[in-house]
């Protein structure tokens, strides 16, 4: 493992791990969600272990405003972490020369959709509990506070990892966003939608849609799973390296045969 510091076109710095196995053939780029970290309680080292044994890299990064990243949190958007996200695909691309698949947890996984669907660098997509009815998603999650934030007013939150201020232009944003588009553009390319049947933050109606309008996409609704795998997260980790090999690994070994 290797520690990185990205640097953005306003000089601001991403933190990133990185996780190379002695020879590999695709870099699995994994985005944390809201109020997330890099690390995702520690379990990315294990993860990232089990995905260099496949024969893929793993990039781990804390977008700006998260972890030990530059920026403040109080300022993120979706249209923000979309930059980051493309700042880190750019350099990975350069430093590695490898094709990359993307795997995005929650609002991370949004951003995957966002970031990457007009990158044909991007070969695959990893959506775990996913929102893309952005606007519902959060009205539940913020419940009042998110009309304060229509009103054009700063709000302060408190969730289980303390309190936080967040500044009306995260709602505003969502608008700049059309994630029917962004599906579209993914319609061909491989896609895995891992969702819990018990999530109370985003709808397992997010699953769905995003399944309808994709063709070569591949949705697994786990049975008491919430939004945070809890109790599940083997069960997700299994589907994902089975998903991986299906259409990466094991499609590349035969390739080379």
């Amino acid at each position: 493992m290797q520690t990185l510091k990205i640097m953005k076109e306003n000089q601001e710095r991403i933190a990133a791990l990185i996780f190379l196995p002695d020879s590999f053939n695709h870099l699995l780029i994994t985005c944390h969600g809201f109020r997330g970290r890099k690390e995702n309680s520690d379990r990315i080292y294990a993860f990232a272990e089990q995905m260099n044994e496949l024969g893929l890299g793993v990039l781990a990064f804390d977008f700006t405003g998260s972890g030990e990243s530059d920026g403040e949190f109080s300022e993120i958007t979706l249209t923000r972490q979309v930059q980051d996200l493309k700042t880190v695909i750019d350099y990975a691309y350069q430093n590695y020369q490898k094709p990359i698949i993307l795997l995005g947890r929650s609002f991370g996984g949004s951003t995957v959709l966002a970031g990457g669907a007009e990158d044909s660098k991007v070969k695959g997509f990893i959506l775990w509990s996913t929102p893309v009815e952005l606007q519902q998603t959060f009205t539940r999650v913020m419940e009042e506070a998110y009309e304060e934030l229509i009103k054009g007013r700063i709000v302060n939150i408190r969730d289980e990892s303390g309190a936080y201020d967040i500044k009306p232009a995260f709602v505003e944003d969502f608008y700049q966003h059309n994630m029917d588009e962004y599906l579209k553009k993914i319609y061909q390319r491989p896609v895995l939608i891992v969702q819990g049947q018990d999530d109370k933050v985003v709808a397992v109606y997010n699953a769905r849609y995003m399944f309808n309008r994709l063709c070569n996409a591949e949705m697994v609704i786990v049975d008491d799973a919430d939004h945070r795998f809890e109790n599940k997260i083997r069960d997700r980790e299994e589907i994902t390296i089975k998903w991986l090999r299906k259409h990466f690994v094991d499609k590349q070994r035969s390739a080379g045969r």
